[in-house]
């Protein structure tokens, strides 16, 4: 599921999609493959005045839709399934994980053409999320090894890494990885499969904090998490709740030190 430039999508184990137009009552859904291939995540970009919807697909693809019609335009295809991409917000590249360690980075033209620019490699397992600044200058992937590694775009090498408290590499496996998007705020969070939520200064990539969800002796799995678009809440996802959490955006504007949270 994902929402953004006045859109929210959803897709499925069938490869059924959905799109709605927030502000009407416009909706429309199709199924996306002939083969109801499992839809693993959705990502909205815009360039040029024009919408699109990417769509992350098990059977190794990445489909391109126009929004609001739904109209398949292109079909990316890959060695793996493919976990999730992500545009960065200025529109100018993509990144794409999958069922394998490959991080692949795209170029996309001004005429929205796709072109594979390099493959980064680190972790030890396949990776399930990546996510973007909002200055579209770096990027962090999440992996199945506990492991998250932060790039900037002009350098090869990772610039930060960190990993979860949990020492199982199914309950301690990164799966959701996110950077909030209003500059002064600058945080980043990730998930563990359960129990732990950890945020990240990411103006200095040097300060953690870690949130316990539920008892000290009961694991928790966490189903999601994602920020506000204004950056004062974060959202965590359980199997039957939602987390509300309240971010000090007053500390955050004012560069202070100490508790990121």
């Amino acid at each position: 599921m994902t929402s953004g430039h006045g859109y929210w999508a959803s897709g499925g184990q069938r490869g059924d999609l959905t799109l709605k137009d927030i502000n009407s009552d416009y909706q429309v859904s199709i199924s996306t493959a002939p083969g109801n291939t499992i839809n693993n995540g959705l990502c909205f970009s815009k360039q040029n005045g024009e919408i699109k919807l990417l769509v992350s697909n098990n059977d190794g693809s990445i489909r391109v839709f126009t929004v609001p019609g739904l109209e398949l335009i292109e079909t990316i295809n890959f060695r793996s399934a493919v976990n999730y991409t992500s545009v960065s917000p200025d529109g100018k590249r993509m990144i794409t994980v999958g069922d394998d360690n490959r991080v692949q980075l795209f170029n996309i033209s001004n005429s929205g053409e796709y072109e594979k620019s390099k493959t980064l490699a680190v972790s030890r397992d396949a990776n399930f999320s990546v996510a973007w600044n909002h200055t579209s200058e770096k990027f962090a992937v999440s992996s199945q090894d506990g492991s998250v590694h932060i790039w900037d775009i002009r350098n090869r090498n990772p610039v930060a890494r960190f990993c979860g408290l949990h020492p199982s590499i199914t309950k301690g496996a990164a799966r959701t990885v996110k950077f909030t998007q209003t500059g002064a705020i600058d945080l980043l969070a990730f998930t563990e499969h359960v129990s732990h939520v950890h945020i990240v200064d990411a103006r200095t990539f040097d300060g953690q904090q870690t949130v316990r969800i539920g008892s000290a002796t009961n694991d928790v799995p966490i189903t999601g998490l994602c920020f506000s678009h204004d950056s004062t809440k974060m959202f965590v996802g359980l199997e039957n709740a939602l987390l509300n959490f309240d971010i000090d955006t007053g500390i955050r504007r004012r560069f202070g030190k100490g508790t990121l949270f």
